[in-house]
């Protein structure tokens, strides 16, 4: 309503709402039903209405009587009685006195049964003004909800009730807890009369039911307090009135005291803890708890509106705030920088001046200018948040000034060259360059925030719907550009790295500490400060170091710490080891310290049949498996495309597409041959594999077989006899079938190495086989070659099948 407006923009308090108006919504339409319970003896009877009379003792008799249309009642042999416009208290009172005249021994006992029916008409401020049938029991209030209510331009204060022979006023506040409910009851014929609205005040601030009240004349000032259930704490509040003086311009006052006189139009800020005020005002705004007017002379300054450092909310951000005001000369707005921490230490004091308004942020609100939309608008690319009014002032910014003053939010990103753009990596572009993504929200919650340019891709993906900016900044779009030109960019061996708004001169320990602080556990600890074209390199011994060291706006600060002396993960011993499990590794430790460490290997132990794999050979063989895989397909692709006519069977290329199908599934083993025997490394100290995060190494109990798989009679695990040579294994597996390929019979050593065999007829009889071995005949795949398809793809797959029989083999092991 325009009431509402008027108010909420002068308390600057868009929740203020008209007291009372939602009395009626509930009501439903229709005639209230039959009432129950005890009426009161004040119920006057009128003409329709029943009476229940009930005689006991000497005459025992019930009977139901209705009053004619002369106002009277006739009940048996008592004489006639008027009962029409008296009250049913006095009727009783009569019927008594007859009955002990008439009837000697007998009680009398009176009761209203049905009630008559009335019309009333209801006009005025109401949703559906009009006629309505209702009870004698009705009063102003159901007459009201079945018009459906009151509106907010109406009076709750002064509804007037016209009847022939005079009239009332009724006050509803009375229905809701403030003062007495009315107590005119409606009579037949009734009108009903809303009037516009009378004299409103508004009440904000720490009381108990703020709004908007509806007052009368001679009010004072603890009456609307009252009003508004009183205030929430019971000492230390200051009580603003913004009034509208003649000339028509608002003015701040001090209330003198709760018995002074409120003014139509007054509005009411309670605010606790304040000291009171005169004329002007300043406001707070931000991450406060109590944002809005202030008296100026009760906070002269920034100390002053702020209150005790124990009343700031937890996590408000201290190095910067803003305080916007009017440049006395030009009258343009100003965005001055204030340093919370020294304010709040009154030394200097800022002053403040009629109409100041001082914003003060949360440390969500100070991330979200690390968020990877700030970032990317900062690099140059179009804001995909068209609906986010401080991302689409900040993008207008970056355009027009074409300068480096926003350059800071990126100093700590990894910043790439996609199609011809740059832009922050994600997702999967960088790794272990920061801290994991957050996800912020607004009104003091996060947005997608992340060191080195990581963030949640979700967050990309979700579009506009996905993100909603810090509402302080959607009240003042300006805040966030200013925040990012006044930055420092903290990074190095610090919790949260990202850009820190200052409002002056910060030492490097309270930057640590808005940054969460140093990493735990760093040695040698330095700073690094760029200042402009210099850079100074300092060592910080001492928290007296960190605390002398300062920097500003624009600086680049960065926390140097030594290297971690252990990698970041742990490497797994298993099998035939003393002490088997994970262990955690320092950088450049070699396998046999480890093992060592670990007790030495078992008397069981078959080193030269150990398995160990590396994470990243793993990932080298398995893209070394994806692109074979490519080069495959495209392969049979470019063949099957010349082969299209030429009548092939189709069957052919179903044939390869499976084979090509089953290697992309293919799970590579990650294997890495080493020398694990301690006596051999002992000798060979440079064989020493130097251990990563994540390695495995699997010794096995020394095995007394050789495997003989591939294309033989019977292939299996044969007993492991000292002397014997591959043919003879062979032979003991029923010889090879007459599809083997005797060309290409190769052995995979229990290390992991593979040797080629030659053919069967010339097979080195000094060729070892130790336990533990592998010998692999492939199938000959000449007769193959009639298929004109395979025939031309022929190079690719001579090579393919030996490599798929090794992998399979490795990853078993």
């Amino acid at each position: 309503s325009p009431v509402e407006r008027e108010f909420r923009n002068r308390l600057s308090d868009p929740t203020l709402r008209q007291f009372g108006y939602d009395l009626f919504h509930s009501a439903q339409r229709g005639t209230p039903g039959t009432l129950t319970g005890a009426v009161s003896d004040s119920y006057v009877v009128g003409v329709g209405d029943d009476l229940v009379i009930q005689f006991q003792g000497g005459t025992n008799d019930s009977r139901t009587v209705r009053v004619d249309r002369e106002g009277r009642i006739v009940v048996g042999a008592l004489p006639p009685i008027y009962a029409a416009g008296r009250s049913i208290g006095s009727v009783r009172r009569e019927l008594e006195a007859a009955t002990k005249r008439t009837l000697l021994g007998t009680e009398v006992f009176v009761s209203l049964g049905s009630v008559r029916a009335i019309t009333v008409f209801v006009g005025g401020e109401v949703d559906r003004p009009g006629q309505y049938n209702l009870t004698s029991m009705a009063d102003v209030g159901a007459a009201l909800a079945l018009a459906g209510g009151v509106r907010r331009s109406g009076s709750l204060r002064n509804v007037r009730v016209v009847r022939a022979g005079g009239g009332a006023s009724v006050d509803l506040y009375g229905l809701i807890g403030i003062g007495l409910p009315p107590a005119v009851r409606l009579r037949d014929g009734d009108r009903i009369i809303v009037p516009v609205i009378g004299d409103t005040v508004a009440v904000a601030g720490a009381v108990a039911r703020p709004g908007i009240y509806e007052i009368r004349r001679g009010t004072s000032v603890g009456a609307v307090l009252d009003y508004a259930g009183g205030a929430l704490r019971p000492r230390g509040n200051t009580l603003a009135i913004s009034r509208i003086s003649a000339g028509g311009a608002e003015t701040f006052i001090r209330a003198v005291s709760l018995s002074s006189r409120i003014e139509p139009g007054d509005a009411i800020q309670l605010v606790g803890g304040s000291a009171g005020g005169a004329t002007g005002r300043v406001a707070l705004r931000g991450y406060v708890e109590n944002p809005g007017p202030r008296p100026l002379l009760a906070t002269p300054t920034v100390a002053d509106l702020l209150g005790p450092v124990a009343d700031l909310r937890f996590d408000t951000y201290l190095p910067m705030a803003i305080l916007v005001r009017r440049d006395l000369e030009t009258a343009a707005r100003v965005f001055q920088p204030v340093n919370l921490i020294t304010a709040l230490r009154s030394r200097p004091t800022v002053p403040l001046r009629s109409d100041d308004r001082l914003y003060v942020f949360s440390r969500s609100d100070i991330a979200f200018l690390n968020s990877l939309p700030v970032r990317r608008i900062v690099l140059g690319q179009p804001n995909p948040y068209s609906d986010c009014r401080s991302l689409v002032r900040l993008e207008i910014l970056v355009s027009d000034t074409k300068s480096a003053r926003f350059d800071v939010v990126t100093r700590g990103a990894f910043v790439v060259e996609r199609a011809g753009q740059s832009d922050i990596a994600v997702g999967g572009g960088i790794r272990n360059t920061a801290r994991g993504d957050e996800t912020i929200r607004t009104g003091g919650e996060a947005l997608a925030r992340g060191e080195g340019g990581t963030a949640d891709p979700a967050t990309d993906r979700g579009g506009a719907s996905a993100i909603r900016c810090p509402a302080v900044f959607e009240e003042e779009p300006e805040l966030l550009a200013v925040l990012i030109e006044n930055s420092v960019a903290v990074g190095g061996a610090i919790r949260a790295p990202g850009a820190y708004p200052v409002a002056d001169a910060i030492s490097a320990r309270d930057l640590a500490a808005v940054a969460q602080g140093v990493i735990p556990n760093v040695s040698d600890l330095s700073l690094d400060v760029s200042h402009g074209g210099e850079l100074r390199r300092i060592p910080a011994t001492s928290d007296v170091v960190l605390a002398s060291t300062n920097v500003r706006a624009g600086d680049d600060l960065r926390f140097n710490g030594a290297t971690p002396q252990f990698e970041s993960g742990g490497v797994l011993l298993t099998g035939e080891v003393a002490r088997p499990g994970l262990y955690s590794i320092r950088k450049g430790e070699r396998l046999s310290q480890l093992i060592a460490r670990a007790g030495g290997t078992t008397a069981l132990a078959y080193p030269y049949g150990s398995v160990f794999t590396r994470r990243s050979v793993k990932e080298a063989q398995q893209e070394g498996i994806r692109r074979t895989t490519r080069e495959l397909t495209n392969a049979y692709l470019a063949v099957s495309a010349r082969k299209s006519g030429s009548g092939s069977s189709g069957s052919d290329g179903t044939a390869i597409a499976a084979l090509i199908a089953s290697l992309g599934t293919v799970e590579a083993p990650g294997r890495v041959v080493i020398e694990s025997d301690q006596r051999v490394v002992a000798l060979r100290p440079d064989l020493d594999t130097v251990l990563e995060s994540g390695d495995t190494l699997y010794v096995p109990k020394r095995p007394n077989y050789v495997l003989a798989l591939g294309d033989v009679s019977n292939p299996g695990a044969l007993q492991f006899i000292a002397g014997k040579t591959a043919i003879d294994y062979i032979g003991e597996t029923g010889g090879t079938s007459k599809t083997a390929d005797k060309r290409r019979i190769f052995l995979v050593l229990p290390d992991g190495t593979a040797q080629p065999l030659r053919n069967l007829k010339s097979i080195n009889s000094k060729v070892v086989v130790p336990p533990g071995s592998t010998i692999i005949v492939p199938k000959d795949i000449d007769p193959l070659f009639t298929l004109d398809l395979i025939r031309d793809v022929t190079g690719i797959f001579g090579t393919l099948i030996q490599s798929v029989a090794t992998v399979s083999i490795l990853a078993t092991r």
